[in-house]
């Protein structure tokens, strides 16, 4: 009887663990690949990055967070730039939020960046991204559009491979 028990003794810990492991990737925390250079010099194509999804449950996000965000099936790491009920506008490539000039060192300084953005208000729900290389990113500005908060999957914590690029993102 009790080389029976041994048997079937080690189903009951794999299951456990397979269980709470599928629990902190839907809730907690999950990895994400970063694909492309929308993100440079912040991140870098193919860094593998580990993300907080419990903000996206308190709501508590804040401009210049790097995101996930899901739009049609596919996840895109972004920053965000404008949060529920501010407008933003760029002219010739100073940020406005409220009307007030957003300091941003993140963005790719090789670039000289001139564009303008005409005037936006995000309702209670949406905010506004974008990337940090400007010149190359899929965004809120030419794609994306606004982006709902259902949508937004969770905060970007740390670059976790390769670990050459090791580093906190937010």
């Amino acid at each position: 009887m009790a080389e029976e028990k041994k048997k079937g003794s080690w189903l009951v810990p794999i299951v456990a663990a397979v269980a709470v492991a599928l629990i902190v990737r839907s809730f907690i925390m999950a990895p994400y690949v970063v694909e492309g250079a929308s993100m440079e010099p912040s991140l870098e194509d193919r860094d593998r990055i580990l993300v907080n999804k419990i903000p996206t449950w308190l709501g508590e996000f804040d401009r210049g967070d790097i995101v996930i965000i899901e739009e049609n099936n596919r996840h895109y790491v972004k920053r965000l730039i404008a949060m529920p009920g501010e407008t933003i506008s760029m002219e010739e490539g100073m940020l406005l939020v409220d009307g007030e000039e957003i300091d941003e060192p993140y963005v790719n300084e090789l670039e000289d960046y001139v564009e303008s953005i005409e005037e936006v208000t995000m309702d209670d729900d949406e905010y506004y991204v974008m990337g940090d290389n400007r010149g190359n990113s899929l965004d809120s500005r030419n794609g994306l559009g606004l982006i709902e908060e259902d949508d937004v999957l969770g905060r970007s914590t740390v670059v976790f491979f390769p670990m050459s690029n090791l580093q906190l993102t937010n």
